[in-house]
């Protein structure tokens, strides 16, 4: 009996179900098949909708700094032809000169600086805000970035776009034009001095520009950063506040500003070759960037001595007493070598020793500074270095040299390979690019006799010839 309604109530149930599913008219397979992949496609955009974003504004991406978008510059001022550094060399003729010979002029044609943004990993838009920081120089600006990934720029072609504007790599407009909130286009200059165009004295905004390219830290990704700290470092330095970047790198000299046609007072103007580290861009610039050109770093005398039959060794003493920042600076990959060699009479090497000054980088699998033993602004170091030299030899000269590395070997050999990369007149000088691009100078160099203890050091000239003879 009680098995028995247990029985119909379940026959009850069944029948009710089935109803419902006549009712729905879903028996049949096909209709099945088309439920299922309904709620497939309705899934499969939901979760499209909750991962997707409106693109974000770059400014909104990187807030404050000012490499996010190219400077945006309107119609050209009245009194001047246009904004480019040909423009502006047509009345300021000497600063024009100067500026072609400098590392900013080659901002943008620099081989190294090419073969990084041909890399797949390059945010081609974010390097280029700095290597051609002007409107008119580019292609296309970034506007947005989907998800904020700064490898998925939202490009905007740019109708104003000068190729020639675009070689000149960081130009006068870079430091002397910017825009106002009507977005007219402002020139301004240190003394706001009587123009045929209008010009805005803002000496402080001049000064101040060298920072938002050259002081900056910014970590796109685990194996991508952007570090450069000399803004920082110059604020600590022994020089601070008393001088600034303009103080060294363009010292005044007292001239005509303009052609001698406009029959103008000379008074101090700066000069605009940039003088760095000493590495041009090119081997033909070597001259003009040496014109000017002093390390930082003050170096005494080195002093040799045996110590015992078979090991010599070498104090020497640097200090940073010329520059406001290290020594050196910028690019991590910068580095100084100095390199001990002991040689026979003959001139034949017994012993080499190299010690390295620098930044040392972890790139993979994520980019980290694990070591830096740079020289600080106002620092004095003394150096010892200890070389064996074997066995029955007797070394009878004793040479120190010192260099300024840009660009390793084993980084010169990675271009090399990966030359396929970039557009075919730019791959072309990569696959030879010790025979285009200075690696290193050598800013340092002196032969002792180590049986009399006299030095002779090399002059300027011979440390110029020896740099301009090419990478080893």
């Amino acid at each position: 009996m009680v098995l028995g309604k247990r029985q119909g109530l379940s026959s009850h149930r069944k029948m009710n179900r089935s109803s419902i599913y006549i009712f729905l008219n879903i028996l049949k397979s096909w209709r099945i098949f088309w439920i299922v992949a309904g709620v497939f496609v309705t899934l499969s955009s939901f979760l499209i909708c909750k991962n997707g974003s409106d693109p974000i504004s770059v400014k909104d991406r990187f807030p404050g700094r000012a490499w996010t978008e190219p400077i945006n510059l309107g119609e050209s001022i009245p009194g001047i032809r246009g904004l480019t550094a040909k423009d502006c060399g047509g009345c300021h003729e000497d600063h024009y000169k100067e500026w072609k010979t400098s590392s900013h002029a080659n901002a943008f044609s620099d081989l190294q600086f090419q073969a990084e943004l041909s890399k797949p990993n390059s945010p081609q838009w974010l390097c280029l805000n700095c290597h051609i920081p002007l409107s008119g120089q580019r292609k296309q600006i970034a506007t947005h970035l989907n998800d904020g990934d700064v490898f998925q720029p939202v490009l905007v072609s740019n109708e104003k776009f000068d190729p020639e504007w675009e070689k000149e790599g960081v130009s006068c407009g870079t430091c002397h034009l910017k825009s106002d909130s009507q977005g007219r286009t402002i020139l301004i200059g240190p003394t706001g001095a009587k123009a045929p165009h209008s010009v805005e004295k803002n000496r402080e905004a001049l000064h101040a520009r060298c920072n938002d390219c050259h002081n900056q830290d910014y970590k796109l990704n685990a194996s991508l950063v952007c570090y450069f700290k000399t803004g920082d470092e110059y604020a600590e330095s022994i020089h601070f506040p008393k001088a600034d970047c303009v103080s060294c790198h363009m010292p005044s000299i007292n001239r005509s500003v303009v052609l001698p046609s406009f029959l103008a007072e000379k008074r101090d103007s700066h000069r605009h070759t940039f003088i760095g580290g000493g590495v041009p861009k090119t081997f033909p610039l070597f001259d003009a960037q040496w014109n000017g050109y002093k390390s930082g770093l003050k170096i005494e005398e080195p002093r040799w001595s045996f110590i015992k039959n078979e090991i010599v060794r070498l104090n020497l003493i640097l200090e940073n007493s010329l520059a406001g920042h290290s020594v050196p600076t910028g690019d991590p990959e910068r580095h100084l070598l100095i390199e001990a060699i002991l040689q026979d009479a003959d001139g034949k090497e017994v012993s080499k020793h190299i010690s390295k000054i620098g930044q040392i980088w972890e790139w993979y699998p994520e980019a980290k500074l694990v070591g830096d033993n740079r020289i600080r602004s106002g620092e004095k170091r003394n150096i010892e270095l200890t070389l064996n030299t074997g066995a029955g030899k007797k070394p009878t000269f004793g040479i120190l040299r010192i260099l300024h590395v840009r660009l390793t070997k084993e980084n010169a050999e990675h271009i090399k390979k990966n030359s396929g990369r970039a557009p075919k007149e730019i791959g072309d000088k990569l696959k030879q690019i010790e025979l285009h691009y200075p690696f290193a100078n050598v800013f340092y160099e002196s032969k002792t006799d180590l049986r009399t203890g006299k030095i002779r050091i090399t002059s300027k000239e011979g440390l110029l010839f020896s740099s301009k003879r090419g990478n080893p």
